[in-house]
């Protein structure tokens, strides 16, 4: 895309007139432009004291753009609003809308809009949608080509129950869609439940949950078994009946993928026993849980290592050594350039810790052992802890250790930081 945008999105003055120069829909236009060309997932436009606030979500953190008058930012709304197919007038309740955009460089883009009304009018929110950059393959999601090869082998089976888990914003629904883009090879049926549906896939058979008919995960998943389907993707596990159905499912001869919100791959298993599940089909429906977070990684064309620290210095775990690659481990910080946006950091990538259900965890399920005992059994098999990737991707360059002490709480990284900052 073309960096140089006609309107200038990071002056934060409080304009009254200089945006009337430009009608809402060229400014609405070349704003996601200037959003899709950052990786923004998420657009704001947000009625605050005495004007409206233009921001964004990028790279999981929020960024303000611009202040703008707030006849002008109302007519803004109003526009993004009929763009989304949403009620334009609609002030006092909720709405919600999708719709496409073509942006001024001719790239086009799906939004899913929401308002909801707020102190001082309205707050719009818009998930943006590059379909350039849509349904990733899993080897485009920043893992470990061991992870990767972890995954490819869970695919692989006939059947069983496969969790993704983690924390809102982790990535979960990447993650599902680039396991789905691969299983979607012609040879199987494929039905997703999903809320909402993010993307559009060619050949899969989605369906949209719909509380206000009564038309939730647990409904939709009775009604796609009778369907004949190779594999079910469930967006979320939220309740009982969904839980025990998908767990059924998987154990009879579908491959089921599910998210479920958890800490730790472990505390997963945890929380599925928590919706009542009978803890032995589990056992023998659960094939593996996929745990993981999103840390953003240092551009690489202005990272730049601490020389305070040298490599022979810096002591490596032997359960890490393995994902060394043979690297010597190094210390990067972020600095900025004009690659990242002066923000050192250029994309998200998914930071994961694979448990691959062996038999003695399948048992250990079925005794009801606790999560603590399932992650040692789960590490004696191999897997490695979050927290032990996360020491590895910093070793290695790839995020530095002040971003994964933002998204992960472990002790033995926060030392490192507290050595790293009094060198």
């Amino acid at each position: 895309m073309n960096n140089e945008s006609t309107i200038d999105f990071e002056d934060l003055e409080n304009l009254a007139g200089e945006t009337e120069l430009s009608p809402p829909e060229l400014f609405a236009a070349n704003l996601i432009e200037w959003s899709l060309e950052r990786h923004a997932s998420d657009l704001f436009v947000s009625d605050v004291d005495g004007c409206v606030v233009v921001s964004v979500r990028r790279l999981g953190r929020i960024e303000p753009v611009r202040k703008l008058a707030r006849a002008y930012g109302h007519r803004l709304q109003g526009h993004l609003r009929v763009l989304a197919s949403a009620d334009a007038g609609e002030s006092i309740r909720p709405v919600e809308g999708r719709g496409n955009i073509t942006t001024p460089d001719g790239s086009k883009a799906h939004m899913r809009l929401s308002s909801i009304p707020t102190l001082y009018g309205q707050d719009v929110a818009i998930r943006l949608f590059d379909p350039v950059r849509g349904a990733r393959p899993l080897d485009a999601l920043g893992m470990d080509d061991c992870d990767v090869k972890s995954i490819h082998h869970l695919l692989g089976q006939q059947s069983g129950l496969i969790l993704v888990t983690g924390p809102v914003a982790s990535g979960k629904s990447s993650t599902l869609y680039a396991m789905i883009k691969q299983l979607n090879d012609g040879t199987r049926k494929v039905h997703t439940i999903e809320d909402p549906i993010e993307h559009a896939l060619s050949g899969v058979m989605q369906s949209q949950t719909n509380v206000r008919i009564g038309l939730g995960f647990a409904e939709l998943l009775t009604a796609v078994l009778r369907h004949s389907p190779d594999v079910i993707m469930i967006g979320e596990v939220r309740d009982r009946q969904t839980a025990e159905t998908a767990i059924r499912a998987g154990a009879s001869g579908q491959l089921v993928l599910a998210t479920v919100h958890s800490k730790s791959a472990a505390e997963a298993v945890d929380m599925m026993l928590q919706y009542e599940s009978d803890h032995k089909f589990l056992s023998s429906s659960l094939i593996g849980v996929i745990n993981q977070r999103l840390v953003r990684r240092l551009c690489p064309a202005c990272r730049t290592n601490d020389e305070s620290t040298a490599s022979d210095a810096i002591e490596v775990p032997d359960r890490i050594r393995g994902r060394m690659h043979g690297a010597d481990p190094t210390l990067y910080r972020s600095v900025g350039c004009d690659l990242c946006h002066e923000g050192g950091y250029d994309s998200l990538v998914n930071l994961p810790e694979i448990m691959l259900v062996n038999s003695a965890i399948g048992e250990a399920i079925a005794h009801r052992a606790s999560a603590i005992e399932l992650e040692s059994a789960a590490a004696q098999a191999g897997m490695l802890r979050l927290a032990e990737v996360a020491h590895s991707y910093v070793l290695r360059g790839i995020t530095s250790i002040d971003e994964i002490n933002r998204v992960i709480n472990d002790s033995d990284l926060a030392s490192m930081q507290r050595r790293e900052s009094t060198a």
